[in-house]
């Protein structure tokens, strides 16, 4: 039964608007025009208090824990009986169901709530509250899920919840407030059910005796998150998935054999070896643990292959599920003499819980990434452990196409196809993280020019702030020389151009004709003639990625090491593709076998014969060499295949000599009698290098006679080639006719 109608000593009636408001009150209503200001004016309105919160202290003894406290002049006029519910509400705040419960000590329009039970935007005071009956019959439920929001608690409390909480009204999203051995426990409700009746209220529930509370396993993991989307590794994804799903399956075949149930995945930092796990984990829809070192070593003994095994048996309980073993190298290194007892001990503990997922014929799928695969403990390698090794390579240009498609897909952008695949084939060397910079400071860029959509001109800025991971590893050389910075030459610049770049920018042009691509050119001639310099300006004006190797480089003088050197040389160079090997000094390396005592030099040179024709195909890379004596080349490397176009690099003629004296005069000072053609005709037999001296020389001269000359004259020149001569010996120039009349007969 309702309560008996209060008498409205304490609330009056507004005759300009209908609303109640309290007689204090009466004043400042009509001051603000009617204006429904609750903070300044609490009001009553359709049955609906309008008013301020007081977050109050402990609730007295008596009054259910589920209550909220008014005044009952309050609850009266909003039709509100004791302990039915109400309903409050405020702005930017979950709602929240209470028991109505008297408070004549309190103000009239008060709102009460325990301070301790607040939540979020709960907790302030500058909001209006909203406070109505609930309509019709709140049921009872049946069965509620919670998460405990703020902490992680290994031990199950749902019996003392149960209790705690009992006749609390509750529905998905609330948020329950307990404090457990003085820690406050944010519970949200996950899931409530309840058998409902018609006329019932749909939305909450009631907390009773009977209901059954359950605490979600890793709720946080069940979560749906809009899949992002992977470019430029949809084979690798495939490939993966078919393996996890013949493991989860135990009909037909793979219950005859033992399917894999491992799989290590590796391949460059950044490259995206981790995305793809959580990629294929959210798309499976499957349970899945991570493990990482951090967060399962202790110090204490035993315990951390006990945090292991516990992992392996929560994935065993909830099959078919993944556990993703991020950097497994940190868990299980390789053995060597300074490894660690508890290394040991962790390893042959992980090694054993893999070979137990056999024995049990557990659906539970190990997926473990590393950067280094050599770093990891060989027992893990082999047959029935992790069976399977994929490597994810640094992106060709297709991939990162790919990539770069599905990253701008979700940013705002003006940037056509043909943008896209330009500056895909400028990225080289650039792995998914990379990509996603790039995209990242473009986005930045754009952000503060106040502009609605990325463009191309971001992305070409990005490219010079970004540099791209796989070459700050390998510390590839980005030489900055042009061809305009080599005078002449012209016949040899277009005969590299013809070797190195037409390949690769016409490569349709080449298949359809059936011409493979050289693999590798040698450039020959006097010191000084430019030779170095030409390769640099090759791998700037061509684009490509420039590793420049000096012969001794190469040489150790441990056993083993030379040759590996050479391996990883073309490992890297293979990674970066497309790509230019610069043989500085070929001779100090492809010397010719059989000449002296054997040992690591025909070693080296046996190493890099195999990379050069090899099993192992060089796609995209092509060798550039350089040498003073190519009579003294190795000619199995000077076979076709190997070095296969032979350019010989002359003294410059009398069209290149003026054009080497020109380009460095422009740099100089100079009087008006310096006649750069007279210095050419002068200058016959002078390599490029004795050229730049005499200029340098003659620079010295006039600053020797005046330090504060303002330009060098002829006579200058004319005095250093008066003692200056060309240091090319005739006997060396017979050389390169010798080699090359061999060659044209060979």
């Amino acid at each position: 039964m309702p309560p008996k109608q209060v008498k409205k000593t304490l609330w009056v009636d507004c005759e300009r608007c209908g609303c109640c408001i309290t007689s204090n009150d009466k004043n400042a209503h009509v001051n603000l025009n009617c204006e429904k200001d609750q903070l300044k004016c609490p009001y009553i309105e359709e049955k609906k208090l309008h008013s301020w919160l007081v977050r109050g202290g402990p609730l007295q003894e008596g009054v259910p824990r589920s209550s909220v406290m008014i005044h009952p002049s309050a609850g009266s006029l909003i039709g509100a009986v004791i302990g039915g519910a109400l309903q409050l509400s405020r702005e930017g705040a979950p709602t929240l169901v209470k028991r109505m419960w008297p408070s004549k000590t309190a103000a009239p329009a008060a709102v009460i709530l325990p301070a301790a039970d607040l939540t979020g935007a709960w907790c302030s005071d500058s909001k209006k509250v909203t406070v109505s009956v609930v309509e019709g019959t709140i049921p009872e439920a049946t069965r509620v899920v919670i998460k405990i929001k703020n902490y992680k608690l290994e031990t199950d409390i749902c019996d003392i919840l149960k209790q705690h909480f009992l006749n609390n009204f509750v529905s998905i999203g609330t948020v329950l407030v307990y404090y457990y051995f003085g820690k406050k426990l944010e519970i949200e409700v996950i899931d409530v059910r309840s058998e409902k009746v018609d006329g019932m209220n749909e939305t909450w529930c009631t907390l009773c005796e009977s209901t059954v509370w359950t605490i979600e396993k890793d709720a946080t993991q069940k979560v749906k998150k809009k899949p992002v989307s992977l470019g430029g590794v949809n084979d690798i994804l495939d490939e993966i998935q078919t393996f996890v799903n013949i493991s989860f399956n135990k009909d037909g075949l793979t219950a005859n054999f033992q399917p894999t149930r491992g799989l290590l995945i590796h391949g460059h930092s950044g490259i995206g070896k981790t995305a793809i796990c959580k990629y294929l984990i959210d798309n499976l829809n499957c349970y899945h643990i991570e493990v990482n070192g951090p967060s399962i070593f202790s110090k204490y003994f035993g315990e951390t292959e006990a945090t292991m095994k516990g992992l392996f048996t929560k994935a065993i309980e909830n099959e078919p599920s993944i556990i993703l073993v991020d950097e497994i190298e940190t868990i299980c290194p390789r053995r060597s003499s300074g490894s660690t007892e508890q290394e040991r001990r962790i390893t042959s503990a992980f090694v054993a819980l893999l070979d137990s997922l056999h024995e049990e014929n557990n659906r539970v799928f190990v997926l473990a990434t590393t950067r280094k695969p050599d770093a990891i403990d060989p027992m893990l390698r082999r047959f029935g452990r992790l069976d399977k090794e994929i490597e994810v390579p640094i992106p060709d240009r297709i991939r990162r196409k790919e990539i770069l498609y599905s990253l701008l897909k979700n940013l705002p952008n003006r940037i056509s196809s043909q943008d896209i695949d330009a500056i895909a084939d400028l990225a080289h060397g650039y792995v998914a993280a990379d990509l996603v910079n790039l995209c990242t400071q473009a986005s930045m860029k754009c952000i503060k020019q106040s502009r609605d959509a990325i463009e191309h001109e971001d992305l070409m800025a990005a490219l010079t702030v970004v540099r791209p991971s796989a070459m700050r590893e390998l510390l590839i050389e980005i030489p900055n020389v042009r061809w305009s910075d080599i005078g002449g030459m012209d016949n040899l610049k277009l005969k590299l151009r013809q070797a190195v770049e037409w390949p690769l920018k016409h490569s349709a042009s080449f298949k359809r004709l059936g011409v493979k691509p050289l693999s590798g050119v040698l450039l020959y001639g006097p010191p000084g003639c430019s030779k170095t310099m030409i390769a640099k300006a090759l791998a700037t004006e061509s684009g490509l990625n420039f590793l420049s190797i000096k012969g001794p480089e190469l040489f150790s003088k441990w056993v083993g090491e030379s040759e590996r050197a050479v391996r990883d040389l073309f490992t890297k160079a293979r990674q970066v593709a497309p790509s230019i090997i610069f043989f500085d000094e070929m001779d100090a390396i492809g010397g010719e076998r059989g000449v002296g005592e054997a040992g690591v030099h025909e070693r080296v040179l046996a190493q890099l014969l195999t990379e050069l024709d090899g099993v192992v195909p060089l796609n995209s890379v092509t060798i550039l060499a350089a040498t003073n004596r190519p009579d003294k080349m190795d000619r199995a490397l000077l076979r076709p295949g190997r070095l296969d176009r032979l350019i010989y690099v002359p003294l410059p003629d009398y069209e290149t000599r003026l054009q080497i004296l020109e380009l460095k005069l422009a740099t100089m000072s100079t009087s008006e009698d310096v006649n750069p053609h007279n210095l050419a005709t002068v200058t016959d037999g002078f390599s490029g290098a004795e050229l730049q001296a005499v200029c340098h020389e003659a620079a010295l001269q006039a600053l020797e006679k005046d330090l504060d000359c303002r330009a060098v004259t002829m006579e200058h020149f004319f005095s250093v080639l008066r003692e200056f001569s060309p240091r090319t010996p005739k006997s060396l120039l017979k050389v390169y006719e010798e080699f090359a009349l061999g060659q044209k007969s060979g």
